[in-house]
């Protein structure tokens, strides 16, 4: 049965489908706003007072931004530049809109100086490389799934659920209780930890990386409901509460704000009428979790859930008066005060690690470890990673003209994803297209993590086009949707 003569088609003859993009008046915006941020920046001023300025007249310029860009849609809104944008302010200036006293102690004037300054050149990079058209779309077989059926996402939903937490409920011996104790746990007491270099079931530990297609899945799901049976649905919702679960227990925030993020992502991209209901209700909900877990999730990671609510020490001053994320900010500030003077700078070292990070240690036990000179070392951190941004990583490569050169990079990469996955109508699409927005938001807060992040997206695309039976495609038949 031809599914398409059920549906309008969403591209009549000879129309171009519209691809989102920024404008030069959002891009103008921006730009001005970092202008009159680097230049009202004054080294007499006390470190958190300095990144508070700087944090206020960012976010007003991207507001303004964001806002010119809509007015040419809502749906203009989805680009992976955006997304980039928005996760580097999340990881550097979102904290000192709070007051954040303790910032003083941890940086001098010039060192906040220093790395204020880089970052507005990341802002700058990303914001310009966006408009430069430098990769031409690829070709558009590889993202037409017009001939995969809706239905085929709850098995492709099962199938990720899998293999993401089979390590993880073996290394337990199937027991769903011991699961969710060790999740109330320390972080790094969990009985599925893995070593610094791991054997084969770090293999296995790798798969975890498909919990990312879950929330975009069960947005879609949740939106195309009709197609699918009230156990699948109820199933759905249960292994997606479960995944926010895990994430949010891990204590890592980029983790639980990239489930929240493809979720928003895959939900209303399938949202056939939106309306202030069903568009703002869900974003404030996600926003005020990710709020929430940014406050609490730092203070529990290292002695659990369970020690967190038994000492009451969510009910602490420290907590409930500031905002924390990670102080990159802090980290960065060290890294430039550290390189050239006191470290040399690693050069291609970073992107050999970058490019050979998706490679298992099993299949290539001399893998490079890490780099010769890491974030940790210079800062002082012995027992925890700590994150400086891609930013910091590319300081460290060389300097000023690296952070101008990646950024303007990534800007260019995130146009191009934009204009290759465009809109689909078919929820494998979305999916795939959702995917884009985690690689994205993973990047800002490290290229290392950039290679990694992007084989969701490449196993979807291989396992369409190679194992087409498995999700019941049929030659000939395309499951075209109204636009949505």
């Amino acid at each position: 049965m031809n599914i398409s003569s059920q549906y309008p088609q969403p591209n009549p003859p000879n129309f171009k489908p519209r691809i989102a993009k920024a404008t030069e008046i959002g891009t103008f915006a921006i730009i001005c706003g970092l202008i009159v941020a680097f230049t009202t920046i004054n080294i007499n001023m006390n470190p958190a007072f300095m990144a508070n300025q700087v944090a206020i007249i960012v976010a007003i310029a991207i507001a303004i931004s964001i806002f010119c860009d809509s007015r040419k849609g809502w749906r203009n809104l989805f680009r992976a530049d955006i997304v980039c944008i928005l996760s580097l302010y999340f990881l550097t200036l979102i904290e000192f809109l709070y007051p954040q006293p303790k910032f003083d102690q941890l940086l001098t004037s010039q060192q906040t100086l220093d790395a204020l300054e880089v970052l507005l050149i990341g802002f700058a990079g990303l914001a310009i490389g966006r408009h430069i058209n430098f990769f031409k779309p690829a070709p558009s077989g590889w993202l037409d799934f017009n001939n995969i059926p809706d239905k085929t996402l709850f098995r492709i939903f099962l199938l990720s659920t899998f293999l993401a937490y089979f390590n993880i409920f073996m290394s337990v011996d199937f027991n769903p209780v011991k699961v969710v104790e060790a999740l109330l746990g320390p972080r790094f007491a969990v009985p599925w930890g893995r070593g610094s270099l791991g054997d084969w079931r770090v293999f296995l530990s790798e798969w975890k990386i498909l919990t990312y297609v879950i929330p975009p899945l069960a947005g879609i799901i949740w939106n195309r409901r009709r197609s699918f049976n009230s156990w699948q649905i109820f199933l759905v919702i249960f292994i997606f509460i479960f995944t926010l679960f895990e994430g949010f227990s891990g204590g890592t925030r980029n983790i639980f704000g990239s489930y929240l993020a493809t979720f928003l992502g895959g939900y209303l991209l399938t949202l056939q009428r939106p309306n202030l209901f069903n568009v703002s209700i869900p974003i404030g909900v996600m926003g005020y979790a990710m709020v929430f877990a940014t406050r609490h999730m730092l203070g529990f990671r290292q002695m659990g859930i369970m020690n967190y609510l038994a000492t009451a020490a969510y009910a602490s001053k420290q907590v409930q008066e500031t905002l924390s994320v990670d102080y990159n900010l802090y980290s960065m500030g060290l890294l430039i005060d550290a390189f050239p003077s006191k470290h040399d700078f690693i050069g291609l070292e970073l992107l050999f690690v970058f490019l050979s990070k998706p490679i298992p240690r099993v299949l290539w036990p001399d893998k490079p470890v890490g780099l010769s000179v890491s974030i940790e070392e210079v800062v002082g951190a012995n027992g925890w990673t700590v994150s400086a941004t891609y930013l910091g990583e590319c300081y460290m490569m060389g300097g000023i003209l690296a952070v101008i050169i990646i950024s303007l990079c990534l800007g260019i990469l995130a146009n191009w994803w934009s204009r290759t996955a465009a809109f689909h109508n078919t929820g494998y699409g979305i999916v795939v297209n959702a995917l884009g927005f985690f690689t994205a938001a993973i990047s800002m807060r490290s290229l290392i993590g950039f290679t990694t992040s992007m084989l969701p997206i490449f196993g979807l695309i291989f396992f369409a086009k190679r194992f087409p039976g498995f999700l019941g495609i049929k030659k000939g038949i395309s499951y075209n949707y109204p636009p949505n």
